[in-house]
């Protein structure tokens, strides 16, 4: 099937299969679960207009198998592009009016060394009985900024993304046979 431009748009032999092959009746949900080790309970959202009850997966680090309730909170999500640099990839999550929702917990965890986290759980609406995507994406929030009632929050994937390999120092005395 070769390419066909309209309005000036080129689309391609994957995304015309992939329309073509679509299924009419499902959507594709992305729920959110921001945990610190602080918090008694986890805030959960997805991002949609009506509230969704689904199961979590079986190794999922908290109420595994549980079906939990996730907050309707649309918001824009900013991906990373695609590229070679050595930047290690974030995403951005924005919603104008939920500081109230992550203000509380932010407060708490205030001096609090444990790392913030943010796992997106991709579910389709035809079966929420299992995340759609599994292992979900695991991500560490990186910086976060509450204004009024505006929030924005960037986080990048987790720290073994950025470990050097392989994971030793290289020192002199250890290894008498580097050479500067």
């Amino acid at each position: 099937m070769p390419d066909i431009t309209r309005r000036g748009v080129t689309i391609s032999q994957a995304w015309q299969e992939g329309v073509a092959n679509a299924y009419v009746n499902r959507v594709h949900l992305y729920a959110y679960e921001i945990w610190h080790p602080t918090m008694a309970e986890p805030v959960r959202f997805v991002n949609d207009v009506v509230d969704l009850s689904a199961t979590l997966e079986a190794d999922a680090p908290r109420n595994p198998l549980e079906e939990v309730l996730f907050i309707a909170c649309p918001l824009e999500m900013t991906r990373p592009e695609e590229s070679d640099t050595a930047e290690t990839p974030s995403v951005t999550l924005m919603r104008p009016d939920v500081g109230g929702l992550l203000k509380n917990a932010f407060d708490n965890a205030r001096g609090s060394t444990g790392t913030w986290q943010i796992i997106e759980r991709a579910y389709v609406s035809d079966d929420l009985s299992q995340p759609a995507i599994n292992p979900p994406q695991s991500f560490e929030i990186t910086l976060s900024t509450i204004s009024g009632g505006s929030a924005r929050i960037t986080a990048s994937y987790d720290d073994e993304i950025s470990d050097s390999v392989p994971r030793i120092t290289f020192k002199r005395g250890e290894y008498p046979g580097l050479k500067r």
